[in-house]
């Protein structure tokens, strides 16, 4: 379960602070990286590993797997770690301008423009994540892992590669390689490469099977074992499938045996059977019951493509998704004193609104406010017991953090629910993060009242919040 001290974790990445006016300030760019050890993508210099979503980084255009060239016209490579981020962390620069390189493109220039905010500021976003529970339903985030094998050729880079064709079809099989093949274009397009039918750079070589386990042995707990969980890209949710993927586990008790390959090959570099693999990618899978080929192929293969062409890990992949939608006022709470308002965005619903830094507050919706960080996250802790039997218990998973009770509310019972979040002693002035819901708020508007202090004088100020929402997915290295 996340801890409230998560408030003080900002998530704000290539993060510098300088004294302004003597206060702190943190800067973010909004992207992380890595220097590269792999011959075959970005050797020696900075590879981008994730962007985040409204950042400076997202809105320059920076992608996930960007080789970064230059920074402020300074070649990257070769260059130490330390090194490339005090370019980037240089407080006398307002904009750092960057080359990169990616499959869609031999050279992007791009300029990033610091977002720099109090250091003692907590946004809403942060808030929002280390107040999940109120509203599961809006904020998660969730990881598994793939039995992806990968493999890289050394002696070539994948930049050099434009173009892509498929190997001939096998004719007893056309209907599932025809599948296998469209999954496969879609992804590779997707990264920038084109298909071409006449002498392409790649040849696309699949291979699979699918047996029945010759060892199986039925077991008298087969509804116990656990579900593996993993995240649809095409319908953009997490879905329960019958795949076991745990060492614990027995394999004599999974009822099939499921591969699935795929080589690309260098058309020019190989003859007859003398293949040129420059990347390969193959699973391997323990299935508790019947999972067809094409449905694993369809769901997989653009998993299995993130390895593309900057993978994190080899021997497996692991994959993080954090899904949010929350109320976004433009309020940043000082962490020393959460009744304070350290800072607003300009222009944001709450600047309009004419809220102030500064302000202390009292009340959020009639809920009295508590500035100790402690007795809040004791009661957030307290609150997430004491409703727990409100919870739906059909809805359950694992989040990010392995907490097993996650739980959407109970739809049957969203009146007790919101009965619960007005209770005084239950402290949740922070629901309205998630005052758009039902759960929290059964009359459906979504209008906040702050009731504040300003210089000894009180007042009500009703915020009109913009509803956010975020989604990012990808690999990351454990």
């Amino acid at each position: 379960m996340k801890q409230f001290a998560f408030l003080l974790t900002f998530l704000w990445i290539c993060v510098s602070s300088f004294a302004q006016n003597s206060q702190q300030f943190v800067c973010r760019l909004g992207f992380t990286y890595e220097m590269s050890q792999q011959p075959s993508w970005g050797y020696n210099k900075p590879v981008v590993l994730s962007v985040t979503p409204l950042s400076p980084a997202d809105a320059a255009g920076i992608e996930i797997n960007d080789i970064i060239e230059t920074i402020n016209d300074a070649p990257t490579e070769n260059q130490t770690l330390e090194t490339i981020t005090n370019w980037l962390q240089d407080n006398t620069k307002d904009e750092i301008k960057l080359t990169v390189n990616n499959l869609k493109q031999n050279k992007k220039n791009v300029s990033l423009f610091r977002d720099c905010k109090l250091s003692n500021g907590v946004n809403e976003k942060d808030m929002a994540s280390s107040f999940a529970f109120y509203s599961l339903e809006d904020v998660q985030a969730r990881a598994f892992t793939c039995p992806f094998k990968t493999t890289l050729n050394p002696n070539t880079h994948l930049k050099n590669y434009k173009t892509f064709g498929f190997s001939p079809v096998d004719e007893n099989n056309r209907q599932l390689e025809e599948i296998i093949n469209k999954e496969i274009r879609a992804a590779l397009e997707s990264k920038g490469l084109a298909y071409s039918e006449n002498n392409p750079d790649l040849i696309i070589q699949t291979y699979y099977s699918y047996n029945k386990n010759l060892n199986y042995t039925p077991s008298e707990n087969m509804d116990k074992f656990p579900v593996e969980c993993r995240y649809n890209m095409q319908t953009g949710t997490m879905e329960n499938l019958p795949i076991y993927y745990n060492p614990l586990i027995n394999n004599k008790h999974a009822q099939f045996l499921l591969n699935l390959g795929v080589r690309l090959i260098d058309n020019a570099l190989s003859s007859g059977e003398n293949l040129f693999v420059v990347w390969e990618c193959e699973a391997n899978e323990l299935l508790q019951s019947d999972y067809p080929l094409e449905k694993y192929a369809q769901f997989h293969l653009s998993l299995m493509f993130m390895q593309y062409p900057y993978p994190q890990t080899l021997e497996t992949a692991h994959f993080y998704l954090s899904s949010m939608k929350y109320n976004y006022t433009g309020i940043y709470y000082n962490m020393n004193n959460l009744k304070e308002i350290a800072d607003i965005d300009r222009f944001s619903p709450a600047y309009k609104a004419e809220l102030e830094p500064g302000d202390i507050i009292e009340k959020i919706n009639g809920i009295k406010y508590n500035s100790n960080s402690e007795d809040v996250s004791n009661s957030y802790k307290q609150f997430i017991f004491k409703t727990m039997n409100l919870r739906d218990n059909t809805t359950q998973f694992t989040n990010a953090e392995g907490f097993t009770k996650c739980m959407y509310w109970n739809k049957m019972q969203y009146a007790q629910v919101a009965e619960a979040f007005k209770k005084p002693e239950n402290s949740t002035a922070y629901s309205y993060l998630f005052y758009f819901e039902p759960y929290i708020n059964l009359s459906g508007t979504n209008i906040v009242t702050f009731s504040i202090q300003r210089n000894k004088q009180k007042m009500d100020i009703k915020v009109t919040p913009t509803i956010k929402t975020e989604k990012v997915f990808e690999n990351y290295r454990k």
